[in-house]
């Protein structure tokens, strides 16, 4: 079985052990269960057959106190986060500078990966490893602390004979500095040549998939040949010498040059061939090849593991561009004596595009859409890919009409998709910082984004900027949601009852149920101060069903009172596409007893643009059980005649912008006419909302409307409210002779 944890540096074999003399390691936590899963788990181990001596510190300042009387330690196991975040690495600076204790090898050890410490700390004070608690299984922790006491062996050895350490030291700080694989390895192939003494000659290779060798780093006359495949390089000599070295897993020792292996089997190996016949290496100068091998090998593997590490938590993977903590990062770097704008930009209707084409035809439009937007906005200080279909633009600009300008004209042609010409809309939001030192890239990419959804909701198609009312708005609405889900839970949603008349005889024939929100802090509150908000955060759902139980309860009510009152009911388009709508129905049903005949169900037209086979299901479900079905809102949304064919419907209900200017315009009084004919040659009632005036209502009559409600014959009223209006108007109908 693979060891998939120890890097291996091939070495001699070990030594015999010189005495049983124990290692004396020092655990540094302050979890005590860490201390007896870490002496449990290396109670049986030893290296060149000497056992551990394990002590215990449970805080940094305890372990320096310990420290400072004992310099034969060999190696902490040091936790990074104790009394405060920083107590494990400023532990590891007083050690390194205060005692002056450089042959002490350090393991660092967390269980919080958010406090890994950055390469130049590892770099500046030494540090051996760098662990998370939960990869540490035995086989890891063994393989740790075998480096470690190597590393603390060689390093004593080392300073007992004081030669050519400050050259190793040197070095291996120099190529820690580096944060990248090519800076890294082109380091490696400089020092290892100054190790054995000859000029920087030479190339660092590392394997490819399949047998290619690719060159990471080159130096001197092997500069040229940086990022490309070692065959075919005119090197057939130099490339057999390290294909050598990678076949055999050892270093090669020709006439005029030196080949090191380095290997790492969580990392490709990698292989330096350095130009030139070197001395005769052994005693102590061969003990500090192979401890600048060994520390070679390391690096190399953590400057991979860095940019890996690096890719991850700042670009991208779909388009390699920066993510939103790439972005911050830039902005953070950006010039500060000129303006920065900051744009987020969003695929308009992106979702239909995934739902028609499928996942694969979206990933190819943002690839699309990062292309395009790279080629069109060459001058940007940072373009990043936010989420699936949102974009960030920063800019050395406050100018909003000439950026969707050159949104508008980057886009003005459709993009190529799988073959297909797709035309992309973007819907923005934009937001400014001035010149100044001070560069909040998180505020800005907030601001933005909050700019980008009023966008979404009032202006697609364009990018509008920021202000601070919508920063206002912003915490309202969370705080409204937050609120309006206790509601809904609880005794806060109340309905009110606005009558419908018959215009046959004046008489009320049924009443629509008007929600409204008893707010403890905000009083009564009307569906446009909350609506909105439930429908955005998916509370609409439950508010909807919540609506139709007291609805139901209303009816059971009344009817046990003898009052047969139908009662009209509106359900939003997402509850009839929701799976468990009709079951949810079907439950209230039974509870209440409630006869389905009495109920109106109210859609408006958005309802029938998902167009799929639930909704029409649904509505023909309600149909089938006795529910009533009207169309609310006709004349405004975008439903066809195909539609009103197709559905069950029982009524019509004419728009309010119609009703309103009937009696000053031709063209309402027309368009109403032919709603009317419309619904009569399909069997439908037909009611006009939004009354107000006799005068209209006198038209409507003429029109042949059926049933009318508004302001004119009364607003919406409490359930008492309504009984005693509606006594008095029966009073007063009967009583007209």
């Amino acid at each position: 079985m693979p060891n998939d944890e120890l890097i291996t540096i091939l070495d001699d074999e070990e030594a015999p052990a010189q005495s049983l003399r124990p290692w004396p390691i020092l655990v540094v936590d302050d979890d005590e269960e860490i201390h007896a899963v870490t002496r449990i788990a290396l109670a049986n181990f030893k290296f060149r057959g000497r056992p551990l001596a394990m002590e215990s510190c449970y805080s940094a300042r305890e372990a320096f106190d310990y420290l400072s009387n004992r310099r034969d330690i060999a190696c902490v196991l040091l936790d990074v986060v104790m009394e405060d975040e920083h107590a494990g690495l400023d532990l590891v600076r007083r050690i390194r500078e205060e005692l002056g204790n450089h042959q002490l090898r350090i393991v660092l050890r967390t269980g919080q990966p958010g406090y890994a410490p950055e390469i130049e700390v590892i770099q500046s004070y030494d540090i051996n490893d760098y662990k998370s608690k939960t990869e540490l299984t035995v086989t890891r922790l063994m393989s740790t602390v075998i480096t470690a006491l190597r590393s603390f062996e060689q390093l004593t050895t080392i300073d007992e004979h004081n030669r050519g350490l400050e050259l190793v030291i040197r070095s291996s700080a120099d190529l820690f500095s580096e944060r990248n694989v090519k800076e890294f390895a082109a380091g490696v192939v400089t020092q290892l040549a100054a190790q054995i003494g000859v000029a920087p000659e030479g190339v660092l290779c590392t394997s490819m998939e399949g047998d290619d060798l690719m060159v990471v780093a080159g130096a001197g006359r092997f500069s040229p040949f940086v990022n490309r495949p070692l065959t075919g390089l005119g090197l057939a000599g130099i490339e057999q010498m390290i294909r050598r070295a990678m076949d055999e897993r050892q270093h090669v020792r020709g006439e005029d040059c030196t080949v090191f292996y380095l290997e790492s089997t969580t990392a490709p190996p990698a292989v330096v061939y350095v130009q030139g016949a070197a001395e005769d290496i052994g005693g102590q100068s061969k003990i500090l090849l192979q401890l600048f091998c060994m520390n070679m090998a390391l690096g190399f593997e953590t400057a991979q593991l860095f940019e890996q590490l690096k890719a991850m938590a700042y670009v991208n993977p779909m388009t390699r561009l920066p993510n939103r903590a790439g972005l911050v990062q830039a902005l953070g770097q950006s010039p500060t004596d000129q303006p920065v704008l900051v744009a987020m930009l969003d695929i308009d209707e992106f979702h239909a595009v995934t739902g028609h084409l499928g996942f694969h035809a979206g990933d190819h439009l943002i690839r699309a859409t990062a292309q395009r937007l790279r080629a069109a906005f060459p001058d940007a200080l940072a373009l990043a890919h936010i989420t699936s279909d949102q974009f960030a633009l920063a800019l050395a600009s406050d100018d909003v009409r000439l950026l969707n300008e050159r949104v508008g004209e980057a886009f003005d042609l459709p993009l190529s998709v799988q073959g297909m010409n797709i035309s992309v809309g973007i819907t923005g939001g934009c937001a400014f910082l001035p010149p100044g030192p001070e560069r909040d890239g998180e505020t800005l990419a907030r601001e933005a984004t909050r700019a980008m959804k009023e966008a979404k909701r009032r202006m697609r198609g364009q990018v509008v900027a920021f202000d601070s009312n919508l920063e206002r708005q912003s915490n309202h609405h969370l705080v409204l949601i937050s609120d309006l889900r206790r509601a809904v839970k609880g005794e806060e949603i109340l309905l009110h009852y606005q009558p419908k008349i018959r215009l046959e005889d004046g008489r009320c024939c049924g009443v629509e149920a008007l929600v409204r929100w008893d707010s403890p802090i905000d009083g009564l509150l009307y569906p446009g101060a909350f609506v909105p908000s439930a429908e955005v955060s998916g509370l609409i759902v439950p508010l909807g069903r919540r609506i139709f139980e007291l609805a139901l309860r209303q009816s059971k009510l009344w009817t046990a009172r003898g009052l047969m009152m139908p009662i009209a009911v509106n359900v939003s388009a997402v509850q009839i596409q929701h799976a468990d709508f009709m079951t949810e129905i079907d439950a209230l049903l039974a509870e209440t007893g409630v006869d389905p005949s009495v109920i109106e169900i109210e859609i408006t037209e958005t309802s029938l643009l998902a167009d799929d086979d639930r909704v029409f299901a649904n509505l023909n479900g309600l149909r089938e059980r006795g529910f009533g079905l009207t169309l609310d809102d006709f004349g405004t949304g975008y439903s066809s005649l195909s539609h009103l064919n197709l559905l069950p419907l029982t009524t019509l209900k004419i728009d309010r912008s119609f009703v309103s200017t009937i009696t000053e315009t031709g063209r309402s009084a027309v368009l109403v006419a032919a709603m009317v004919s419309v619904a009569r040659s399909m069997e439908m009632k037909v009611v006009a909302e939004g009354v107000e005036t006799a005068e209209q209502e006198s038209k409507l009559t003429e029109l042949g409307v059926d049933i009318v409600q508004g302001f004119l014959h009364g607003r919406g009223m409490t359930p008492n409210e309504f009984e005693a209006w509606l006594a008095v108007r029966q009073q007063r109908l009967n009583d007209e002779p």
